[in-house]
């Protein structure tokens, strides 16, 4: 029983162990065909992986925790300049980061920086990264994306360059300048250090510019900046701010330095400039302020640097003025009274006052002169000088001559309705009118708006207007004439005289400056300069008027050389409306008899030692008014020469002593504008040629001489 029993549990053991391993060898199948699914399920599924990232343009790197490239597209090969992708996988991609101002390792998009990375070459290329977490292989993995933005940091670094430096020197212009001047600033104050800053202005630069052309000033604005930044600077800097400014500004330690440095820069600026084959020497007023006296920040500082360099222009440029407070008063006060001028304009604070022009020959009041006044609650009456230069400067100075010449026209109006006659009014025209046809416009919509006749009118126009463009003035002066107004030609003798343009100017009258009026009675160089424009304005058939005639002395010498119209302070002085109607009133203001009367006759000088040739001189000179001196030797003519001017000198040619050639000579020194005039039997034309060229004999009087050309001569000196 108990063998059968035993027998029956063997069996079933045996069926259970059999019955066992066929189940574990059918899951080990499954369990393989279940693995070999997987694989080949996660293979496709990496391959596709796989697939999308090489397709991807941007760069991507999958590397571990460690930073070892475990995958890497074409795009990251390419980028990081190696040949294959098997070159990267296991380099540690941490290794090629230069950059360590940002950390490679944080997530998320890097916005605000590029990360430097060395390339396989050995260069560098910025990059934005964006960093994220992920698994490779079952393994914790990090995804780079890199995206090369080496382009746009290098077109960002140029326009940088280009919006902080002048495009034609290279300097850094006022926005690096004053980004610098702040750096400087807070490390001067950190170190208890100053800081000097030069604000430097070309003397000659608009000369230069409007003589010889654009191009010439651009290799100035050139030679200038290569020198300042050759200069040592002390780790200061030198900017152009434009037009033909520049600044410098350096670090300070004493009075002495700053001095230096300034001497420095003058020094350098006057040095020639090559331009067109020519040397050009410009020179340049400096301003100087320092920090921290003048300034604690950089606008102040450069602000009264610049004021302080206009005061330097102003003393006759070529120097060095450093800022005070004084300039800074004397800056608000202008500003003030440029500001009180501008409501001036609009709020009938001008006036007219007006200034008799006379007839010489009839002594009668023909015309006047509108001359501007300010009448100011804050300043009083201020005459033109106070204010004119600063209206030109400031762009207000045609408002000014707009209601000039409405007020002017207004006045004419009434004076004719009072009975008082068409009376003519000159007004002064900027040459800044003249640069376009506004002025015509408005002259000619004056006169039909008050109906006044246009010869009443007459504009006073500088000469200086010659030097902007003369073609263009002509022009607009042509149209404004064809309105029928008067001209006139103002101050001649002291600005840009062309006489190219001159007679091609339709002027009526030439105003003599009064500089040359004020030295008649003592200078010959101003009567004969006076004279000279008098018989030039006869040749061009126009009116010679002197003003600023203040002595009777004046008046009789301007009579005596043929002017035409005088005015000035020996007349009146400009006065308002309400005075001049008392001489509009009056036939004559001045008694041109008493000038006459005193006109002294002309002194004539003759020396020969031949008593016969005096005899027959004097016959022929008593029948002229003339005051002439009979002498027959050099010496005692040298003499009288000490003791009276003469008009004219008539001289031998053979004297004992010395011939008269010498002692003309020696009278053209004593009394350069008496005319010389040699007798002599002489036709050796080296004898002739000598006394043009060392006594300046004007005329020769040939022996036997024609009494008819000594009258002719004469009378010349008289016209």
């Amino acid at each position: 029983m108990s063998e059968e029993l035993e027998g029956v549990l063997r069996r079933a053991i045996e069926r259970e162990k059999k019955a066992r391993q066929y189940a574990e060898s059918l899951v080990e199948e499954r369990t393989e065909a279940l693995r070999l699914a997987y694989e080949k399920l996660r293979t496709a599924e990496e391959q596709e992986f796989f697939d999308v990232l090489s397709r991807m343009p941007c760069a991507v790197l999958l590397a571990q925790n460690s930073g070892e490239v475990a995958l890497a597209n074409p795009a990251a090969v390419e980028l990081l300049g190696f040949a294959q992708e098997s070159d990267l996988i296991g380099r540690n991609w941490l290794s090629m980061v230069v950059d360590d101002a940002i950390d490679p390792m944080s997530e998320g998009l890097q916005e605000d920086a590029a990360i430097l990375m060395r390339r396989a070459n050995g260069e560098f290329s910025a990059v934005h990264i964006i960093i994220g977490s992920s698994a490779f292989l079952g393994s914790p993995a990090r995804i780079i994306i890199l995206h090369d933005v080496s382009e746009q940091r290098r077109l960002h670094q140029q326009l940088r360059y280009q919006a902080t430096h002048d495009g034609l020197t290279g300097l850094p212009n006022r926005q690096r300048l004053l980004e610098r001047l702040g750096q400087y600033i807070a490390s001067a104050r950190m170190h208890g250090a100053g800081l000097c800053v030069f604000f430097i202005d070309l003397d000659k630069f608009k000369f230069i510019n409007d003589s010889m052309g654009h191009a010439a000033g651009d290799v100035v604005l050139c030679e200038v900046a290569r020198r300042l930044q050759a200069l040592p600077l002390a780790g200061g800097v030198a900017a152009r701010l434009g037009g033909d400014e520049f600044v410098v500004a350096v670090p300070t330690r004493s009075v002495l330095e700053r001095r230096q440095m300034a001497q420095v820069l003058l020094d350098v600026m006057l040095q020639p400039i090559r331009v067109d084959r020519i040397d050009q020497v410009l020179g340049s007023s400096i301003g100087a302020a320092q920090y921290p006296e003048h300034g604690c920040d950089a606008e102040m500082l450069l602000k009264r640097a610049d004021i302080a360099m206009y005061h330097a222009k102003e003393s006759g440029g070529s120097a060095v003025c450093y800022f005070t407070e004084h300039m800074q008063e004397a800056l608000d006060s202008r500003l003030l009274l440029e500001s009180r001028l501008r409501y001036a304009i609009s709020h009938d604070e001008l006036v007219l006052y007006y200034q008799p022009q006379v007839d010489l020959s009839t002594g009668m009041l023909v015309s006047v002169e509108a001359l501007v006044r300010w009448q100011s609650p804050d300043y009083g009456l201020l005459f033109p000088g106070a204010f004119i230069a600063l209206a030109e400067e400031v762009g207000l100075i045609r408002d000014i001559g707009a209601w000039v010449m409405v007020a002017a026209c207004q006045q004419i109006l009434r004076w004719h309705q009072e009975g008082l006659g068409w009376v003519r009014v000159a007004v002064n025209v900027s040459p800044l009118d003249l640069v376009n046809d506004d002025i015509v416009i408005r002259v000619a919509s004056t006169l039909a708006s008050h109906g006044i006749p246009p010869e009443c009118l007459e504009l006073e126009i500088t000469e200086s207007l010659s030097i902007s463009d003369p073609e263009m003035a002509l022009d607009i002066i042509g149209r404004i004439k064809a309105l029928g107004v008067a001209l006139a030609i103002d101050d001649f003798g002291v600005g840009y005289s062309n006489l190219g343009y001159l007679k091609r100017f339709p002027a009526e009258r030439l105003k003599i400056d009064q500089s040359f009026v004020r030295g008649l009675s003592q200078s010959p160089h101003d009567k004969a300069i006076v004279a000279t424009i008098i018989q030039l304005a006869r040749s061009l058939s126009m009116q010679a008027l002197a003003e600023g005639v203040e002595t009777e002395e004046e008046a009789r010498i301007l009579f005596e050389l043929g002017a035409h119209l005088i005015q000035g302070y020996w007349i009146s002085k400009a006065v308002p409306s309400k005075e001049l109607v008392v001489m509009l009133r009056q036939m004559c203001v001045l008694d041109t008899k008493k000038l006459q009367a005193i006109v002294s006759p002309l002194r004539v000088l003759v020396i020969d030692d031949n008593p016969i040739i005096l005899d027959v001189i004097q016959a022929i000179l008593t029948t002229l008014p003339l005051d002439v001196h009979y002498l027959d030797c050099a010496e005692a003519a040298l003499e009288c020469l000490a003791e009276y001017q003469f008009s004219a000198i008539i001289c031998d040619y053979q004297l004992p002593g010395e011939d008269g050639i010498s002692f003309l000579a020696k009278a053209k020194t004593l009394q350069p504008t008496a005319v010389r005039i040699l007798i002599t039997a002489s036709t050796d034309l080296a004898v002739l040629r000598e006394a043009i060229n060392i006594a300046r004999v004007e005329h020769f009087l040939q022996k036997p001489f024609d009494p008819a050309q000594l009258i002719a001569l004469m009378n010349t000196l008289r016209a």
